[in-house]
């Protein structure tokens, strides 16, 4: 019985997606032109994901300006997390993804306001946005 159940929990763990990494999202830029990728560093342990984003540059310095990625859970092969970006009026941008083997994440983007612009950080047109992202080495 032990052996059965030990056989089980090591089948269970095989099947689970590990997320930690640095990966490069994909998505259209300005006219279906793909832009500058967003990078996305996880870090996962257990069910818990932390780590950041970064994808605009500070018009100041010219720099990646990195934001925290919150509420990170990661179950079996799927992942969800959000995050909060602006200064004047915060936008939350939700990303629930799905491993699509073990280097690429299919994302569902939800949030963040109405009009062009960067949809990886919550500035797309509105309605959810399907986001590739692949594992970077």
């Amino acid at each position: 019985m032990r052996t059965l159940l030990l056989g089980l929990l090591l089948a269970a763990a095989a099947m689970a997606a590990n997320f930690s990494g640095k990966w490069a999202l994909e998505s259209p830029g300005r006219g279906g032109r793909g832009g500058p990728p967003t990078i996305l560093v996880l870090n996962q342990v257990g069910k818990e994901v932390t780590g950041t984003i970064s994808a605009r540059a500070d018009a100041g310095t010219g720099n990646p300006v990195n934001t925290e990625v919150l509420g990170g859970v990661a179950e079996g092969d799927t992942i969800s997390f959000y995050v909060w970006t602006g200064t004047d009026q915060p936008v939350k941008t939700i990303y629930k993804g799905t491993a699509a083997g073990e280097d690429t994440i299919v994302f569902t983007v939800t949030g963040g306001p109405a009009g062009g612009g960067n949809f990886a950080l919550g500035r797309g047109a509105g309605g959810p946005q399907k986001i590739t992202a692949k594992r970077t080495r």
